[in-house]
């Protein structure tokens, strides 16, 4: 139904008693009031932009039950009905695009009171639990030292003197060290990622010095002695720890590597250890060929199923912190981490003229070279076994299991 809608017309309508009724407005083209049975009266509008599809919209409500006066007036819809038609005429959708500057505009407004803590939360989560093996030791750093102080600051409000004052309370009132830097860099990080979301204009920590400057590089290597009293310690554990120990030792990788290594990525017919991407720093597949020594450890293992280093097979061994309090009172070796065994096992081999390209493969450390990373496919199987080989009959040595020193082969030095 279609009339020219007056106030006084509008005033004497009533509620059908069920459904809906609409009435069309003759003076704006596509302008109707819809009736429902509760007694709600909205102005509602249909209009086809050029180009477009016919489209319907609610504009306004005219008004409520139990009340005379209305909540937009019948003036009022018709210039809303007017200038929505008058954009259709021209092929623009006039809500539609209100539609998306509002949500633009909420966007924006996110984004600029957007918290330290929610943008740390997606840093985690988009960032780190990806990328990073030890992703929950970055979550804690935040939760511990960062959250307390800044999370409920708008990033865009964030200035390098609120991470200045920050670094500075953990050394100079909290007596923190090497964590200062530890924090620094990772709030660093975690501001590059807002910056490069646009969530700010800048990183105000990427000026920011190094704060705490004691810190070195760890260069403790383990001298034979102390190698030994390790491995005679490991002799004495319980499985799993006792063939962890001594496969950290025999292999160097990494500590993670090989505590969470899975039997599917040993083939000991092939005697071949083939560490994924996804399971190594370097993010490339590393193949560690195993010596014989190696290889006896591996086949003791009765399960050869789940995680190699398990209690139970379903889970990959966790006692490390105890074990290292064990290693430090029966070995009485101190000073160290088991992060230095790899240092060692490096170092053992340099001593044995193993070329140093040889031990950084073994190791899996990364090449600068693009040639050697992105087009060079020999996997130098040959050249590592031979150095973990060496290494292997090195440490037997060592360690006093009978072996003859003259077994104990160095490779020849390049000349």
């Amino acid at each position: 139904m279609k009339k020219k809608l007056t106030d006084r017309y509008l005033q004497t309508v009533k509620a059908p008693e069920a459904g809906r009724v609409e009435i069309g407005d003759t003076e704006a083209p596509g302008l109707f009031l819809r009736i429902t049975a509760t007694g709600v009266m909205s102005w509602c509008v249909r209009y086809c932009p050029k180009g477009g599809k016919q489209a319907r919209a609610t504009i306004g409500i005219y008004r409520t039950p139990g009340s005379s006066d209305p909540v937009v007036s019948l003036s009022d819809a018709r210039t809303r009905a007017k200038d929505i038609s008058a954009h259709a005429a021209r092929g623009v959708d006039l809500l539609a695009r209100e539609d998306a500057e509002k949500a633009s505009a909420v966007a924006a407004d996110e984004i600029t009171n957007r918290t330290m803590r929610v943008v740390v939360a997606e840093y985690i989560e988009k960032h780190c639990k990806p990328n990073q093996r030890r992703w929950k030791l970055t979550e804690r750093m935040f939760e511990a030292h960062v959250l307390p102080k800044l999370g409920d600051k708008p990033v865009s409000e964030l200035r390098r003197a609120d991470v200045i004052e920050l670094l500075d309370d953990m050394q100079h009132k909290g007596g923190l060290t090497a964590q200062v830097n530890r924090v620094h860099a990772q709030i660093k990080a975690a501001l590059n990622f807002a910056a490069e979301r646009e969530y700010i204009d800048a990183n105000p920590a990427a000026v920011v010095k190094k704060q705490y400057k004691g810190e070195k590089p760890r260069s403790r290597v383990l001298s034979d002695d102390e190698l030994k009293a390790i491995w005679k310690t490991a002799d004495n554990l319980n499985e799993p720890s006792r063939s962890l120990v001594k496969m950290l030792i025999l292999t160097g990788q990494r500590r993670d590597e090989v505590r969470c290594l899975p039997w599917p990525e040993i083939d000991l017919e092939g005697k071949l250890w083939t560490l994924p991407a996804s399971r190594n720093k370097g993010k490339r597949e590393h193949v560690i060929p195993l010596s014989p020594e190696i290889l006896a450890l591996l086949e003791e293992k009765n399960e050869k199923t789940g995680f190699v280093f398990s209690v139970t097979g379903r889970k990959p061994y966790a006692g490390q912190k105890r074990l290292k309090e064990i290693l430090d009172r029966d070995s009485e070796v101190t000073g160290w981490t088991l992060h230095d065994i790899r240092r060692t096992v490096a170092s053992g081999m340099a001593a044995l003229n193993i070329p140093h390209d040889t031990i950084g493969r073994v190791l899996n450390h990364a090449k600068g070279d693009v040639t050697a990373v992105h087009y060079n496919r020999h996997e130098y199987l040959t050249e590592k076994r031979a150095a973990l080989e060496t290494w292997a009959r090195h440490v037997a040595y060592i360690v006093g299991d009978g072996r003859d020193a003259k077994n104990i082969i160095p490779l020849r030095k390049a000349e």
